[in-house]
């Protein structure tokens, strides 16, 4: 005859898994959503707290006076941004824009800094479809090994690198695994990429959530894989 305690001390220990399994799961994404925005929202503001310390030490010491001073300060980013592209359609903000355009560029260093995200900026604002153009495939960090990357460009116009590659090829970016922030560029032939119809948003989650959350599965599919493991 089986233990009625052994089977109880089973339904619990499955119990407690399966709830710390799913609240950890609702927990650690909010968790991670928190930390990103306040370290956005600290990188914005911390000069401006930094400023009220050394005037008004008095009113720095209550948290409550920082918050507000950092949301106000973000309110007051948020419109000088406002206010520039404003001037910019303008004739005489115009001539500005590119003389403070022509004064970065013939700064050293900084130059190559400027130009590049200036580069990146136009390129994102002129693509329709985003930056990302597609989800592929391809075998890496060796044969036989695959990972998902996205479709940047499909160099169709002809440069330095492209004259080496007799097909084609194509410029694919590779996010890490948990930051997609930081990854790797790779040049790929064409023959050597799976092109998938996955969409990059789906594609972004398997990645970030290291290949956990799977792409393109109906909620009602989801909820009897859940089912089972309850089981």
């Amino acid at each position: 005859m089986s233990d009625p305690n052994q089977k109880n001390g089973s339904f619990v220990g499955k119990l407690l898994k399966n709830n710390m399994v799913t609240g950890l799961l609702i927990v650690i994404p909010i968790l991670v959503t928190l930390w990103v925005g306040w370290w956005s929202i600290s990188v914005m503001t911390d000069w401006a707290i930094l400023l009220l310390q050394k005037h008004r030490p008095d009113l720095a010491k209550w948290t409550s006076i920082t918050l507000l001073f950092r949301l106000i300060t973000i309110a007051f980013l948020a419109l000088i941004v406002f206010l520039i592209g404003l001037l910019a359609k303008v004739t005489v903000g115009k001539h500005l824009i590119r003389l403070t355009q022509k004064i970065f560029l013939k700064l050293p260093i900084l130059s190559i800094v400027y130009s590049t995200c200036q580069q990146i900026g136009e390129t994102v604002k002129n693509q329709k479809g985003g930056l990302f153009k597609q989800v592929v495939l391809f075998e890496y960090p060796r044969k036989g090994s695959w990972a998902i990357g996205f479709i940047t460009s499909f160099n169709e116009q002809d440069f330095e690198v492209t004259k080496y590659f007799k097909n084609g090829v194509y410029s694919v970016f590779m996010p890490t695994t948990p930051n997609p922030t930081s990854g790797f560029l790779f040049y790929i032939p064409k023959e050597d990429c799976i092109l998938l119809d996955m969409p990059a948003g789906e594609a972004m989650k398997l990645i970030v959530s290291g290949g956990v959350v799977l792409p393109n599965i109906p909620e009602k599919e989801n909820e009897k894989e859940e089912e089972k493991e309850e089981e």
